[in-house]
């Protein structure tokens, strides 16, 4: 593969920030690129500044903000309905939730799957509106998904999580 030597430049310094080699910097790249293009540019989406799209949901009322979040489970499974993907708790982890970190912000995500037993967590930064919409927009698609949460918490910004889940074949 040939590369501008100045494009070449900022991917080896990127790479070394990041403790990558060169190879694994374009790999993860292609990687993201790939699936932006199969999950988030599958329907058309208004590309919002995370900013503008936080100061809305931090100013409107509880009503509204109540129906935003109430649309959530709607909104995946269209999504998931045009890219052919079984609505379940893995595809939602994996498809849904990870790319929504990794494209809009909206928060910091990691899981931990040990056999039945899920941890979600979510980083969803310092204001408690904001928050509070998190949690009540992810809790909204796990109802519609029929997972019963044994615990959900909510300090400081960050949102856990957890649950037992079986897939029934």
């Amino acid at each position: 593969m040939r590369l501008q030597s100045d494009l070449l430049e900022v991917l080896k310094q990127s790479a070394d920030k990041k403790d990558l080699t060169l190879n694994a910097m374009i790999t993860n790249i292609l990687n993201k690129n790939v699936t932006y293009d199969e999950t988030v540019n599958v329907i058309p989406n208004m590309v919002v500044p995370h900013d503008l799209f936080f100061n809305i949901i931090t100013k409107i009322g509880e009503p509204d903000l109540n129906e935003i979040v109430k649309s959530g489970p709607n909104v995946v499974k269209k999504l998931f309905d045009i890219m052919g993907v079984p609505y379940d708790i893995d595809h939602v982890i994996h498809n849904y939730l990870t790319t929504l970190s990794k494209y809009c912000n909206w928060f910091e995500f990691s899981y931990k799957i040990s056999g039945n037993n899920y941890r979600l967590v979510f980083c969803a930064g310092s204001s408690p509106k904001w928050a509070t919409f998190v949690q009540q927009y992810i809790k909204t698609i796990l109802e519609s998904l029929k997972i019963v949460v044994i615990s959900d918490s909510l300090h400081d910004g960050i949102v856990v999580f957890e649950f037992s889940h079986k897939d029934y074949l």
